[in-house]
């Protein structure tokens, strides 16, 4: 991003940083002036709580609807906790907690990070819905904020651990799939729409009402299942992994086909990961796994910089995850409505500045200081430092820039990091139709013009930055690339057309991830990030897939790592530092890394970070690991 460009960004986000300070629940005056010096993560519970309720302007279902909702197969509510519990979602902070944010109204029957949203639907399409007479155009709807997916409970023998920030274990695939089975059945089972209806209208509603009621969730239910046929792939996400990069992608392709979805190309979600942890992302010059966004803040105060960088990529988290965008054709500098929160977006990524990374909990045992000592010496003598590296650890002011490492290369001097290639290589290749935008500019300004098929990125690219152009942010189209951080030599024109789930197709996209030439060798694309370890004891499962159980089997070669361990519980193993691996009743989903022949299993090989582990002794082990306790 040149100068000028980001001058005029500077000049463009006054009216929102003229506003951002006080406008939640953490603001000044919010009876939280302290340090954070005294609460585990340096926040204190006033702004935890915020950042628990507090609306991005996703819009997931209404209200009403899913207070009345069934479980899929029988009469049981759908937010009956044991249930919700089944995705290991967590429960929310309970009525009259300090700092809930009470714009909307606080519902303690949602699990914890879904919020309620109130924006006025007059400028939406998706969720302008009208299901009965005299509807209000602020009906409270349902969706998700950054901490349904970055909030974790440990638990230790009796004893629980809460990690803000942290990568949730959250089954989203399975939970959304169960929601949208729950409003099909609702339409296919007259009783189950009877109880419905009469939850959701109004006692002495007129008849019609119910015809209305479901024709609205019949076009909900119509969306959904198209958005569930771009993301449709074979691979199962299970507990504590999310494809969100690919559904960002999908989701943004299939509003600019908004006219004729039917027609959009299908791009699998086939490559998901854990949810990244968030202490430290603020400090990191690139941000995602990849490297795929870049970081840009003005500023240098603790819990005051504003980035633009960090305000598209989050509004790119929100168009993919059920905000409501509204793409036009000729949009000039207007750009596009949309249910984007910005001001709370920006308020959040500020807070999010002042999070701190979590300590060993005592409740976990006592760290060994000989052994953390003796692994200090070895981070630094075997190499690790040079990708992991954090000069203050303590600092959260201190700017990290990140090692990005090649996923593959017959070069062994390029130091290949050989994980598993396919969230990278997604992020770079997969193309869609672009609907209402071709024709137009990917930067409306100059450049390249949207074809069909073209990057997906590109138009993400396009949406986010008229989400914010609309909203007068911190952003123009003409910069959008600097901003996301896509401004790494992208290959150009068109690939080949592919349909949604095919092992032919599927060789095609490896052959061609693995033998891409990189335009420029000094600027890779594909690649994965290392970054600073505080506080990744809290992380399990490693590496980027979560395809490592424990951080000691991250130290083993990769041949000698578990081919498979359940998950979904929450107990943890503060030796191995992990939770528990074996199959029990709530540690009930099989990850599997290889097939029964030994073969890595596409989206879940666990092949990567061997930085010469064989090398390592078995004590040498040991003493990283109770080092890591300590980061």
């Amino acid at each position: 991003m040149g100068p000028a460009a980001r001058s005029l960004l500077v000049v463009l986000a006054l009216p929102v940083l003229a506003g951002a300070r006080c406008s939640l629940p953490w603001g000044p005056g919010s009876g939280s002036g302290d340090t954070g010096a005294q609460w585990p993560q340096g926040w204190a519970p006033d702004k935890t709580n915020a950042w628990y309720t507090v609306s991005q302007g996703s819009r997931l279902i209404p209200r009403a609807w899913i207070d009345a909702l069934e479980q899929p197969d029988q009469q049981a509510p759908f937010l009956d906790p044991a249930y919700i519990e089944t995705f290991r979602y967590l429960p929310a902070p309970p009525p009259g907690a300090p700092g809930i944010d009470q714009s909307c109204g606080s519902d303690p029957a949602l699990p914890l990070g879904f919020v309620l949203d109130c924006q006025p639907d007059s400028k939406f399409s998706i969720t302008k819905l009208r299901w009965k007479s005299g509807q209000s155009d602020t009906e409270p709807w349902v969706g998700l904020n950054c901490s349904a997916c970055h909030t974790t409970e440990l638990t230790y023998q009796g004893s629980k651990v809460r990690v803000d920030g942290a990568p949730t274990l959250a089954d989203f695939q399975s939970f959304t799939e169960a929601l949208d089975k729950a409003m099909h059945t609702t339409l296919a089972d007259n009783d189950k729409f009877q109880r419905f209806a009469a939850k959701v209208l109004p006692a002495g509603a007129p008849p019609g009402d119910a015809d209305m009621l479901r024709g609205e969730l019949t076009r909900l239910v119509a969306w959904n299942d198209q958005v569930a046929r771009l993301n449709a792939a074979p691979i199962r996400y299970g507990f504590g992994r999310l494809d969100a990069v690919g559904h960002i992608f999908n989701r943004a392709a299939l509003l600019a086909m908004a006219d004729h979805p039917e027609n959009q190309l299908a791009n699998p979600a086939d490559a998901p990961v854990s949810y990244p942890f968030l202490w430290n992302v603020p400090q990191q010059n690139k941000v995602e796994w990849n490297g795929l966004g870049t970081n840009s803040p003005f500023g240098a105060g603790r819990g005051f910089d504003f980035d633009p960088g960090a305000l598209a990529r989050n509004t790119a988290e929100v168009i993919g995850v059920f905000g409501d965008v509204t793409i036009r054709a000729n949009a000039g500098l207007s750009g596009y409505e949309s249910s984007v929160n910005v001001q709370h977006l920006v308020d959040i990524e500020e807070q999010l500045q002042t999070l701190t990374p979590p300590k060993w909990p005592a409740a976990f045992g006592a760290i060994d200081e000989e052994k953390a000592n003796a692994g200090a010496a070895l981070f630094v003598s075997k190499g690790c430092q040079s990708c992991h590296d954090a000069k203050d650890p303590t600092s959260l002011s201190e700017r990290y820039t990140v090692a990005l490492q090649k996923f593959h290369s017959a070069n062994p001097a390029d130091h290949p990091t050989n994980t598993d290639m396919w969230m990278t290589c997604n992020a770079v290749f997969d193309q869609a139709n672009s609907g209402i935008l071709k024709g137009a500019k990917v930067d409306i300004i100059s450049g390249t013009v949207f074809a069909d098929p073209s990057f997906n990125v590109g138009i993400v690219e396009n949406t986010v930055a008229n989400v914010l152009l609309n909203q007068k942010g911190a952003v123009v189209q003409a910069a959008a690339a600097g901003l996301l951080g896509i401004d790494r030599g992208l290959p150009t024109g068109p690939l080949a057309l592919r349909p949604a789930v095919e092992v032919p197709a599927k060789q095609q996209r490896r052959n061609k991830c693995l033998n891409y030439v990189e335009p420029d060798p000094n600027n890779p694309q594909l690649v994965y990030k290392g970054r600073p370890l505080q506080g990744i004891w809290a992380t399990a499962p490693y590496l980027h897939n979560g395809s490592v159980v424990s951080l000691y089997e991250l130290l083993l070669p990769p041949s000698q790592r578990r081919a498979s361990f359940y998950t979904g519980t929450r107990e943890f193993d503060p030796k191995n530092v992990g939770f528990l691996p074996d199959q029990s009743a709530t540690n009930s989903f099989l990850f599997q890394a290889r097939d029964a022949a030994g073969k890595p299993i596409d989206g879940n090989s666990n092949d990567g970070h061997d930085y010469g582990n064989a090398a390592l002794t078995d004590p040498e082990r040991w003493e990283l690991v109770e080092y890591m306790k300590k980061l």
